[in-house]
């Protein structure tokens, strides 16, 4: 620039606010968009700035600030004692109850009042086999909630809970909580228009029966739970599992009672889910019959070891109960050498696949298949060799392998297999290599499962 003065146009500044010269709703929109300790801060510019402070809907995110957890609480504490509210969102994750009832006693019926729309509150824990504490019953009178995740509190059946208490509220996670299932059981009741359910549990209750008029999307976490089963659900579209960050993977009855218009399901592992569909567990060499299918499901994700047999022929069960799968993904599990070392040849398995009764799925409506995680293993070329010579309606495949330096041979030997198959019913299809991060993949699927225009959660 020749001007050295429109080089530096601080210069020019004549220390005039102009900022504040903004429309007020304008002035708001930027409050509302900052972390609670710096929009609080703007209160002390000048009155009007405070002004508007008080009268904006505010986001409270106790996270904002990576600080103690006595300065946490100390927050928390100000922000419900000094402004009116309403708040858009409540995140508090940094903070113990019993530091707050120290803090603030009247925390939790100015959280009631706040007109709170999105509330998220994980009671945070000293130690992991620590009591958990009890949930405030104040907590379960905020009826302007749209979203409320609890986690790590302890719910007894004698708390109080309207019959409406939460008629906005669309979206409910429930995270270790000490709860029982007649509690779930109310707390469903009490949301009318609920559409999206997620459940992380830790043997509490070890028996789960889910009914709703309203949801439409599960997302659960399963750890040392006995039985869950989707009773009265006519609304219900995507059941989605996945491995909780901690517990085990024990074996859960999963019984699927009602579910008519059930269309996205997975993933099912055989070695943890042990499938229910009416009164019919399904068995390595259950077969199709009206009693053991869910028709409407499109979309299905399986994790399998190809290595043990009988999880081969859990898959193939699997598949005969959703005959109208388009879209089929699965993930090829790591093998256990020590599982491995007793069980039977990939010749067993090759003659499994040609004897095997006819899989609907696969014949008529298999359009997309994913494999996750592919290993190059022989048990899962007969796999896919069954597949090339069996779906008539495949149109693509895609070969998703963990690590690089495998990609390009693997994604050849598939596609060397497809040509080497020379079948009437065979239809060419595209086979291509992928390379995807599994941590990547979990949040991913975590975040697209409650959004109705996403077709397909498990695909990127």
């Amino acid at each position: 620039m020749g001007d050295g003065a429109a080089s530096h146009p601080t210069r020019c500044y004549n220390g005039e606010d102009r900022i504040s010269a903004l429309p007020n709703d304008l002035l708001g929109d930027i409050i509302t968009r900052l972390p609670f300790t710096d929009a609080a801060r703007t209160a002390a510019f000048a009155s009007h700035w405070r002004q508007i402070w008080r009268s904006t809907p505010l986001v409270l995110r106790d996270a904002d600030a990576h600080l103690s957890e006595a300065t946490h609480v100390a927050t928390v504490a100000g922000a419900l004692a000094n402004h009116p509210g309403p708040f858009r969102t409540v995140s508090l994750f940094g903070c113990r109850a019993a530091s707050l009832d120290l803090e603030l006693p009247e925390w939790p019926r100015l959280l009631a009042t706040k007109h709170i729309e999105n509330l998220s509150f994980q009671n945070k824990q000293t130690q992991p086999q620590t009591t958990l504490s009890p949930l405030p019953a104040d907590i379960l009178c905020c009826g302007s909630l749209q979203s409320l995740s609890l986690a790590f509190w302890k719910i007894p059946d004698d708390l109080p809970l309207a019959a409406n208490a939460f008629p906005n509220l669309r979206k409910l996670g429930l995270v270790r909580n000490d709860m029982s299932d007649q509690y779930i059981h109310r707390f469903l009741d009490a949301c009318p228009i609920l559409e999206y359910l997620g459940l992380v549990l830790n043997g509490k209750p070890e028996r789960v029966h889910v009914c709703s008029q309203s949801l439409w999307c599960l997302l659960l976490g399963l750890s040392k739970v006995e039985e869950f089963t989707v009773m009265d659900t006519p609304l219900v579209e995507r059941i989605i599992f996945f491995k909780p960050p901690y517990g085990g993977t024990d074996c859960v009855r999963f019984r699927i009672a009602s579910a008519p218009k059930l269309r996205v399901i997975g993933y099912l592992e055989p070695r943890v889910h042990k499938l229910q569909i009416g009164d019919n567990i399904i068995k390595p060499d259950t077969m199709a019959s009206p009693g053991t299918v869910v028709p409407g499901v499109e979309v299905l994700a399986v994790k399998v070891n190809f290595g043990v047999f009988w999880e081969v022929k859990m898959l193939a069960s699997f598949l005969r109960c959703f005959p109208n799968v388009g879209t089929l993904h699965i993930e090829s599990v790591q093998h256990d050498p020590s599982v491995a070392a007793h069980e039977p040849t990939e010749e067993h398995h090759g003659r499994f696949w040609q004897e095997a009764s006819p899989v609907e799925s696969l014949r008529l409506h298999v359009r997309s298949l994913f494999i996750h995680k592919f290993q190059g293993d022989q048990n899962e070329f007969e796999f896919l060799k069954h597949v090339a010579l069996n779906a008539r309606e495949l149109r693509a495949l895609l070969v998703v392998l963990p690590d690089k330096k495998n990609a390009l041979a693997l994604a050849d030997e598939v596609n060397e297999m497809a040509n080497k198959l020379d079948h009437p019913l065979f239809q060419p299809w595209t086979a291509r290599g992928w390379l995807e991060s599994p941590r990547v993949r979990n949040v991913l699927i975590s975040a697209k499962v409650s959004f109705h225009s996403v077709h397909d959660p498990f695909r990127w």
